[in-house]
């Protein structure tokens, strides 16, 4: 399948390589990074559009553009957003769209944003989707308009799968890494400080860490607390889980795909009603069982949340679409 990918993660690039042409939609690279797009330039624009119309790609993944959103953006991303909200407005451009590029061609949307609403710029200018993958989707909310059977959950994926940091001794009982961005997150912190007390070795840095640096200290940790930030889907889930350790993660307050097991990969507790301290507590008498879980979670997260792995789950979930 040949296909055209303007996303952050390049999901499908990862899953064939040789058959997808990524170009990149998100924040500022690093550098390192697991796989580099080809650069932007306007020639490459160009290059593509001349492709969609010459009908060369079998599937588009489109980015949910969410002007809004205006964190770690480049200039030039700024720009683009400005213009399509602008765009998308007029009712004639989803049509131009269709007819001159988008109708010969399947076409999903990829939205990873923080937000639990669907995008309207998105939606005005891709109303002809096939599929919209919403990573925050909110299983309350009502499931009769014309989107409903288009919408599909999607999870965040392993930032690097290939970090996968040696087994090591665990010497920390407790560890957030994080920003305190949010009243939930407040709330953990500080009963996760008090631990100490208790005689739980806790590890919260007051500086940040290097990605490296990271993922060793969440090696080093039996429990990873990982309460929501910006959104309820977190990568410090699956990074948990990738390093060895067990996330402690807080139930969300609404209904929503999880894909981490109860019991199986981490723990949830009730951000309002549970202690966390005592849970911690308990928890930790058994050492065993968290080796087992630390285990059994990072096989899951290295089958289900690696970039190709949830490529493939797009492309499964459009093959279902369409039967």
């Amino acid at each position: 399948m040949r296909v055209l990918e303007i996303s952050r993660f390049g999901l499908l690039k990862a899953l064939q390589p040789d058959d997808t042409h990524w170009i990149r939609w998100g924040g500022s690279l690093t550098a390192d990074e697991p796989m580099r797009p080809e650069a932007p330039t306007l020639a490459l624009l160009a290059r593509t559009l001349k492709r969609i119309r010459g009908r060369e790609f079998d599937l588009i993944v489109l980015p949910a553009i969410h002007p809004q959103h205006v964190h770690d953006q480049s200039r030039y991303k700024l720009m683009a957003k400005a213009l399509l909200r602008r765009t998308a407005r007029l009712p004639t451009v989803a049509a131009l769209l269709h007819r001159h590029g988008l109708r010969a061609t399947r076409s999903v949307v990829l939205d990873i944003h923080d937000d639990r609403r669907l995008c309207d710029t998105t939606l005005r200018l891709f109303p002809r989707c096939a599929l919209y993958f919403k990573r925050e989707l909110s299983l309350d909310e009502p499931n009769d308009g014309p989107m409903a059977r288009k919408l599909k959950p999607i999870p965040l994926v392993l930032p690097d799968e290939r970090r996968v940091p040696a087994a090591r001794e665990k010497d920390i009982d407790l560890i957030f890494v994080g920003r305190i961005c949010n009243e939930t997150r407040a709330k953990a912190v500080d009963q996760a400080r008090h631990l100490a007390s208790r005689g739980i070795r806790v590890f919260i840095p007051d500086a940040p860490l290097s990605y490296p640096a990271f993922i060793e200290a969440l090696s080093r940790s039996w429990l990873v607390l990982s309460p929501e930030g910006e959104g309820w889907d977190c990568y410090r889930h699956y990074e948990a889980c990738l390093a060895g350790s067990v996330p402690l993660i807080n139930r969300p307050r609404y209904r929503r795909h999880l894909y981490l097991g109860e019991g199986a990969h981490c723990f949830y507790y009730d951000a309002d009603r549970d202690c966390l301290a005592d849970q911690v507590v308990s928890l930790l008498a058994d050492k065993p069982r968290l080796s087992q879980m630390a285990e059994d979670g990072r096989r899951h997260v290295l089958a289900n949340h690696t970039r190709s792995a949830v490529g493939r789950y797009m492309l499964d979930e459009l093959a279902r679409s369409e039967h």
